[in-house]
């Protein structure tokens, strides 16, 4: 086990220069990679498809998207194509500066009562949605937006393909990973490591790449929380009817979330609070900002609108 073992080693300290690249520029690539080719990917994984068919953009999403557009100020070589996808949320990816441009898929729902009639079966986590139950009208509510609504959810995935922060987002991986081995490597030299036993420096790779993740999980939710409360603001600040939009559609966003942790019985208790948040998957993480701290936020946004004397 020590010939392969060694031969292993001696070989990340010929070419560790060129490994580091390689694998920052792999964690890299491997999360901007479905903005660079958003077309096929997020609307094969995202299309709404009723009756064995994919559903195509209505004039009337076709006119609310294009009105968000004009709103956020999209200069018209920018490049965007919308569709419409079976989730309760707008999702979005891609460049609108490259030539494969950025696609935005537009919930069903928002055009009414054609994701939520009777006639067709709702799948939501395994469970049927009896549109019928107080549940499932508590639900169909929460899926009806009003316009503003319906412009703030959109024009904050606008913003957010304009600024291109999906290129930041991918950095602390990378970032993280440059660190955490150069600090290392400056360490083991520091404290004579590469002079004693080999054991000792498996056990002294192994804390720093735990110290590593948990640099990189702070770091990576750090900036999503500074990232989304910014695309709220951003988006909010365009005029006061984005605002209220903006405090509605957080809103129902958690009024949806009720409906669901009572629709889904047991199951819907560990993923939804008592308030409407999600609830996180790791104890030690929290990656997304709450959603009541989200419509806290619009709420004060826009009541400062409304009173901007004082604000």
């Amino acid at each position: 086990m020590a010939g392969p073992l060694w031969r292993a080693a001696a070989f990340v300290q010929r070419h560790r220069t060129g490994l580091l690249v390689g694998s920052c520029a792999g964690l890299f690539g491997a999360q901007i990679l479905y903005h660079l080719f958003p077309d096929p990917v997020v609307r094969w994984l995202y299309q709404y498809w009723p009756q064995g068919q994919p559903a195509l953009l209505s004039p009337k999403l076709q006119r609310l998207f294009q009105e968000v557009l004009q709103d956020v100020g999209v200069p018209s070589g920018h490049c965007y194509k919308a569709f419409t996808t079976f989730t309760f949320q707008p999702v979005s990816a891609g460049f609108p500066r490259l030539p494969a441009g950025a696609v935005v898929g537009i919930p069903a729902s928002f055009l009414g009562d054609t994701l939520t009639n009777t006639d067709r079966p709702v799948i939501v986590h395994g469970q049927r949605v009896d549109w019928k139950s107080p549940e499932g009208t508590r639900l169909r509510d929460a899926l009806t937006l009003s316009h503003d609504a319906q412009k703030f959810a959109l024009a904050r995935e606008v913003v957010y393909l304009e600024s291109g922060t999906a290129a930041l987002q991918a950095l602390p991986a990378p970032a993280c990973l440059a660190g955490t081995w150069t600090l290392s490597m400056s360490a083991k030299h520091a404290l004579g490591l590469y002079g004693g036993p080999m054991n000792l420096r498996v056990a002294f790779n192994l804390v720093a790449a735990v110290v590593g993740f948990v640099v990189y999980a702070f770091s990576t939710d750090s900036l999503t929380h500074a990232l989304e409360a910014w695309l709220d603001r951003r988006t909010a600040s365009m005029s006061a009817a984005y605002a209220q939009g903006g405090a509605e559609f957080y809103e129902k966003v958690l009024s949806g979330n009720l409906a669901l942790r009572s629709l889904l019985g047991p199951p819907g208790k560990k993923l939804y609070t008592p308030s409407g948040n999600i609830i996180p998957r790791h104890w030690f993480r929290i990656k997304h900002l709450p959603y009541t701290t989200r419509r806290d936020s619009m709420l004060q946004m826009w009541r400062a609108t409304r009173n901007p004397g004082h604000s």
